[in-house]
């Protein structure tokens, strides 16, 4: 599922930086994102947690993208709703990341 949200930047697999790519998920609040007369606009429009299979479909587009630089960035940026330590602990599982050895991560706090 491609989902675009009318106003939303479209979603572009390349890389402008043979160093770093940076995705950020906001989120796909359709129902808010571009209610801005509603006061707690910023409140809703990341009130939003990603399914599993929204997750795999982007594990794809990660892999895909880990080829054009040499660090691929994830940030979550769905934050309203305290979802965004989640998803970000389901990607990593998803992308079968593990840290041993490390000073505490800040996702443990979660």
């Amino acid at each position: 599922m491609n989902l675009r949200l009318e106003g939303s930047v479209p979603t572009v697999l390349r890389s402008t930086n043979q160093k770093l790519v940076l995705v950020r998920f906001h989120g796909r609040n359709a129902s808010v994102w571009n209610n801005h007369g509603n006061p707690d606009w910023r409140d809703v429009r990341y009130l939003y947690r990603y399914s599993k299979e929204e997750l795999i479909e982007w594990k794809e587009k990660l892999e895909y993208l880990q080829d054009m630089a040499e660090d691929v960035c994830v940030l979550f940026n769905n934050n309203s709703g305290g979802d965004a330590a989640a998803n970000a602990k389901e990607m990593l599982q998803l992308l079968g990341i593990e840290y041993d050895g490390l000073a505490p991560r800040q996702l443990d706090l979660f």
